[in-house]
């Protein structure tokens, strides 16, 4: 890192971390789920956004609870946010890789997102949690995170029933634990550095892309199922889905959405084991007709949670496998093999302490994806390729957080790179390494 970036890294991420301290002084559990119900943030989030099981069981039940007795909430608890980053990498990018004309490194965003929220209840039973944004980089606005949700109780023999239905656009993000892609860590990276070469469907890469309707039951605080259908976010009754977003995996047909997951919770302690998992068809890139490439993905997740007066423990875990037919990119040349696979792995520890000076902890976290190889599919190129025709990538990620009031955050990450496209060294066939991308990434995150 040169001289120059990191001081302009410091003294922009200084001038943030000021307006943080002074902005949150008037801004102590005012977001939209505080405003409703008179709660602190720490009912529903140990570290924002990771949900405590009173934070699940708020979202379960439709984001409803609050402190008035109206069907509606007068004023509306709308909130906002936004993210200031600088982001570092071993090497800097070459020319053309850096997205949206960014430097090749030291790339200071502010900002990176700006953030809108709606969050909290619509009309009696129904509520959203629905998130527009502002994105920095591409200075585009967008359409973010949409749920929204009709939930209601019922008794069953000596049992409880939450059920209801949930509108979103990202399989799993709808998801109250946070061992799934939706809200999984890392909760905020760098948009501005070189990606893996693949991942399975269901980790974000549907994110936006798709609209669909979900049936959930949760019996007696034990065991939750849902079954969800999805369709492409470009035309028809979803599009509003996807305002903003490029629409790069064109679904054909419906995708069918599956979650199973058991919990049990016990004085201070909580903890999960579930199954989830999709059946896509996607087009191949530029094409909207004809064969079409289908993705399999099964999924298993775990989390475990302790909560304490003032320590706080979590750790997730989740494995995804993604079964490949690709008819459709081999018929046109883009695959070499018709069939393929991928799995990725992904767990993370998380401890904090809360002192009468805030909250301060961090995140060690492993992550690892493996799949077929496929010299078409995954070939050569910049920064972004595969000399190997393997989309190997495994790392670290190391996060410090210090949060010195309610829903404000001040982050310091580091992501280190032992395999990147199916090598240690010259992965992508022009030179580069692994290490390369190890990425330093600074970030205020603040909401109000």
């Amino acid at each position: 890192m040169s001289r120059r970036g990191l001081g302009t890294a410091v003294i922009v991420l200084g001038l943030a971390g000021m307006a943080l301290l002074l902005a949150s002084t008037k801004a102590r559990a005012v977001p939209s789920f505080g405003r409703q119900s008179g709660m602190g943030c720490n009912a529903c989030h140990t570290v924002f956004p990771e949900l405590t099981p009173f934070g699940r069981a708020f979202k379960l039940t439709g984001y409803v609870f609050s402190k008035k007795t109206e069907p509606y909430e007068f004023p509306p608890p709308v909130s906002a946010g936004g993210i200031v980053s600088f982001t570092n990498t071993g090497k800097a990018q070459p020319p053309g890789v850096a997205p949206f004309e960014s430097r090749g490194n030291d790339n200071v965003n502010v900002p990176q997102v700006i953030n809108a929220y709606y969050a909290g209840k619509l009309f009696s039973r129904v509520g959203t949690f629905f998130q527009g944004t502002y994105d920095g980089v591409s200075e585009k606005f967008l359409v973010d995170h949409v749920d929204i949700r009709y939930a209601n109780y019922a008794r069953i023999g000596r049992g409880s029933l939450i059920y209801g239905l949930t509108i979103n656009n990202n399989p799993t993000v709808q998801d109250v634990w946070n061992s799934t892609p939706g809200f999984s860590f890392p909760y905020v990276s760098s948009s501005v550095v070189p990606e893996p070469i693949a991942a399975p469907k269901i980790l974000d890469a549907l994110a936006l892309q798709v609209g669909g309707l979900g049936l959930y039951g949760f019996w007696n605080n034990l065991l939750y199922t849902e079954v969800a259908l999805y369709r492409t976010s470009r035309n028809g009754p979803t599009q509003w889905l996807g305002a903003g977003t490029q629409i790069e995996n064109l679904a054909d047909g419906v995708i069918p959405y599956w979650r199973v997951a058991l919990q049990r919770t016990w004085k201070q302690h909580s903890f999960s084991l579930g199954t989830y998992g999709l059946v896509a068809r996607i087009f191949p890139e530029g094409q909207t007709r004809g064969l079409s490439d289908r993705f399999t993905d099964i999924g298993v997740d775990a989390q475990y949670q302790y909560i304490g007066s003032k320590h706080i423990f979590t750790a997730q875990a989740t494995w995804i496998h993604e079964d490949q037919n690709r008819d459709g990119s081999f018929a046109r040349g883009e695959a070499a093999r018709r069939s393929g696979s991928l799995d990725t792995f992904k767990i993370n520890g998380n401890y904090y302490y809360r002192s009468r000076f805030g909250t301060v902890g961090g995140t060690l976290a492993f992550f690892s994806t493996t799949g077929s190889r496929d010299p078409e599919l995954y070939a050569p190129e910049p920064a972004e390729g595969s000399r190997t025709g393997r989309p190997d990538t495994n790392g670290f990620i190391i996060e410090a957080n210090y949060l010195p009031w309610n829903y404000s955050k001040i982050s310091v990450q580091y992501t280190i790179f032992t395999k990147f496209n199916g090598a240690r060294t010259n992965y992508d066939g022009l030179g580069r390494k692994a290490s390369d991308n190890n990425t330093l990434f600074l970030n205020v995150w603040l909401i109000f």
